[in-house]
């Protein structure tokens, strides 16, 4: 309390105009623009709707970042009333005593720093179609769970409609989870579809897919695709089922920007490796699969892709790798020592020859800072010599490694167990750096060491 400083003039009559609300409104655009931060958060905490919905007109910066602190739906109605109210405005911005600046109004949920001036004065190219002939963007995220949207989210599609002349209405962020056609189509016709940037899609039915297709081909700037659980479509003959699975495919080919890549429990992967890499338009930087199986063709496929030698995360998750030979993955590492910077193999069945056949070649990824290898099987020796290999790694920050089946014993306490090892085994990654955060796992338990 002592290191605290006092309040200032100007803080101590802001304090005092709080409790005069119709004074404060009154005077907003004599106050200084270094504490319209602190005005908006302090007026969204305490639910002073009134002066929030007066403070957006006067706001004096391009940029709002209000999404993460907003709530509730009212605190949301009395935003964009204050932006209708600046929409609607009859008085010429000359006759103010402060240029009108505002922009763009974000909705998304990013917990920026909101007293940063630089987050405050961003560029409108926020939105890859802020040039459009309208006064003003609002940037959201839409998440659609079946065939409801929020009430949130109802209120800012309805009013964004009615404010379609002055304001451009930029869908970031779209998820759509186990939505019906109708539901997705209507989205597509609210939001520009050339706006988003991330797209997820879970448990939609595989044989409905095709509806959204000419909304995919103009999503030209879309970086990050999400696929999860596409389920497996009934009563169709197998040739209709492919063709459904190379449609899907070919949508590849419409996206121009993407670089991250997520695949998660799609039964339709396997068998495809050598199809849909070559529909890339430019290189990944990340390419996650989790519970999906493939051959060892498939594996083959894959690490020859000219379009994933630039990985800088590769996430390959309850993948089973057991019967497989790791060769075309070690050729893969190879490829992107460079560029690799996270490696996560958790739950693929590796053992001791698999952990063998990558170390050498993981030794050479160089800007690697995680890895993590939980919950497959290998001895005390094959450990070490993993460690051995990792220990060259200098960049790596974050190591998470399966505890070795010497120490899987029910009688004898793990943790104890794994202790007595525990010196022995830092000691070879100690040989080589100091490292920092390294876990050992069983599927029951953790043991931490940070070094």
């Amino acid at each position: 309390m002592g290191d605290q400083a006092p309040p200032t003039l100007l803080q101590l009559a802001l304090q005092k105009l709080w409790m005069e609300e119709a004074l404060l409104i009154s005077n907003l655009e004599d106050i200084p623009m270094e504490l319209f931060p602190t005005m908006f958060e302090d007026a969204i905490t305490d639910k002073h709707t009134n002066i929030l919905r007066a403070l957006v007109p006067v706001w004096p910066f391009p940029c709002l970042p209000a999404g993460a602190l907003i709530k509730d739906l009212e605190t949301l109605k009395a935003l964009l009333d204050g932006l209708d109210a600046l929409i609607t405005e009859k008085v010429h911005p000359s006759s103010t005593k402060r240029t009108r600046k505002l922009r763009v109004l974000d909705l998304t949920d990013v917990c920026l720093d909101f007293q940063s001036f630089r987050a405050l004065k961003r560029s409108v190219k926020i939105c890859p179609k802020s040039g459009v002939k309208k006064r003003f963007v609002v940037v959201t995220d839409i998440d659609v769970k079946k065939a409801s949207f929020s009430e949130w989210h109802t209120y800012l599609l309805q009013w964004a409609q009615q404010q379609n002349d002055s304001v451009h209405l930029c869908c970031r962020k779209l998820k759509s989870w186990n939505s019906p056609v109708f539901t997705a189509e209507r989205i597509f016709k609210m939001v520009d579809a050339d706006c988003i940037r991330e797209l997820e899609l879970s448990l939609w039915q595989l044989e409905f897919m095709p509806h959204l297709f000419p909304y995919l081909g103009q999503m030209r700037n879309l970086h990050t695709l999400v696929l999860k659980k596409i389920q497996k479509p009934f009563r169709l003959a197998a040739s209709v089922k492919q063709e459904l699975i190379s449609l899907l495919l070919s949508q590849f080919n419409k996206l121009p920007c993407l670089q991250n890549l997520y695949i998660s429990h799609c039964y339709f992967l396997a068998g495809c490796f050598e199809e849909w890499p070559r529909r890339l338009k430019i290189p990944l930087e990340t390419l996650t699969i989790t519970g999906c199986w493939f051959s060892q063709s498939d594996l083959g496929y894959l690490s020859q892709s000219l379009y994933l030698c630039e990985l800088r995360h590769l996430k390959l998750s309850d993948v089973e790798l057991s019967p497989l030979c790791l060769k075309p993955l070690v050729v893969l590492f190879e490829r992107i020592t460079s560029t690799l910077q996270i490696l996560e193999l958790e739950e693929c069945g590796m053992r001791n020859r698999h952990f063998n056949a990558i170390g050498p070649a993981l030794s050479q990824c160089s800007q690697l800072t995680r890895v993590n290898f939980y919950h497959n099987y290998i001895s005390l020796h094959a450990l070490k010599n993993l460690l051995h290999h990792t220990a060259k790694l200098s960049k790596l920050t974050h190591e998470m490694y399966p505890v070795p089946l010497e120490c899987h014993d029910f009688i004898t306490n793990l943790r104890d167990r794994f202790k007595q090892l525990c010196p022995e085994v830092l000691d070879i990654l100690r040989a080589k750096r100091q490292p920092t955060n390294v876990f050992f796992a069983t599927r029951t338990d953790c043991v931490c060491f940070q070094p």
